[in-house]
């Protein structure tokens, strides 16, 4: 089964590297001209420091679900510092290392394996619940938008495939913590929550940013809409098997989804290049503070 999802990552993302290729031929001239605007150049700039502090949510939310089955063997900052240092690894091939890094130097730091077990459960059914959540609520209608250019004009249809999504998704969450944390059910619940809130706070945040950037070149869309977006191509790029922080495949659906919401296809393709560019170096810059720190100790 393994091969097979690999592959079908492998294809799904060089389908998507192909798409996201495809729009910058497309508008090659345009896209150079909106690349170097001073003003798209500031919010990118911008964005990179914002990122950086909204990313700490991430921490926040992961050191919460830790602490949910043990006593905590550190304290806040080094679990910041440890989700911080580990969050670059996301961008080798597997799209995992940051996961398994984060647990060993947790795991060295004195975490329990149980504890790192439901943390790392948690963090991924919280996210995607998050991400689903925030997406379907901000950007069902430029869904509705983007089916009825195509010749499917059906809200229902999009409600029903949107709340069915998330309520498997829910119940499948819920299932898994009762199922592997019969004992301490009730603080792991307490600890999914207040995670589930975190997140969508960090997807609020970073969807913010993005439409920074798509504000900096057009007016088209809303702010909430962009948020959506963003929440969606995130998604979408977290639960491809293989994809380096969902490589390729965030830009796809960001692409599709700015055009679909009103903006030019150059604009849109900056736009997901330049938010490409914040959340990397976003990542790297925490990474790098944090080892810069922990080398001068």
């Amino acid at each position: 089964m393994k091969p097979v999802v690999r592959i079908v990552g492998v294809i799904v993302s060089l389908a998507a590297f192909a798409f996201v290729g495809r729009a910058i031929y497309r508008s090659l001239d345009s896209l150079q001209q909106q690349l170097v605007s001073p003003l798209f150049l500031f919010a990118v700039a911008g964005s990179i420091f914002a990122y950086a502090m909204i990313l700490q949510l991430c921490g926040l939310a992961w050191y919460r679900l830790l602490t949910a089955i043990d006593d905590p063997s550190f304290g806040i900052g080094r679990a910041l510092a440890i989700y911080g240092k580990t969050q670059i690894y996301k961008y080798l091939p597997s799209n995992v290392l940051h996961m398994v890094g984060r647990y060993r130097l947790a795991r060295s730091a004195g975490a329990s394996n149980k504890a790192l077990a439901f943390a790392q459960i948690a963090e991924l059914l919280t996210i995607l619940l998050a991400a689903a959540g925030i997406s379907a609520l901000l950007a069902r209608a430029v869904l509705v938008h983007a089916l009825e250019e195509r010749g499917i004009d059906d809200p229902t249809l999009v409600n029903v495939l949107v709340v069915g999504g998330i309520a498997v998704l829910a119940v499948g969450a819920t299932t898994i913590v009762r199922q592997r944390m019969a004992e301490t059910r009730r603080k792991a619940f307490v600890a999914a929550a207040v995670a589930f809130a975190i997140y969508a706070l960090f997807f609020i945040g970073s969807g913010l940013l993005l439409a920074a950037l798509c504000k900096s070149l057009s007016t088209a869309s809303g702010v909430s809409e962009l948020i959506g977006i963003g929440a969606a191509a995130w998604l979408v790029g977290f639960v491809v098997p293989g994809a380096p922080g969902g490589l390729g495949v965030r830009e796809t659906i960001l692409i599709a989804g700015l055009s679909a919401a009103g903006l030019p296809a150059a604009e849109a393709t900056a736009v997901a290049l330049g938010y490409r560019f914040v959340t990397t170096v976003g990542d790297a810059l925490v990474a790098t503070v944090i080892m810069l720190l922990e080398f001068k100790k």
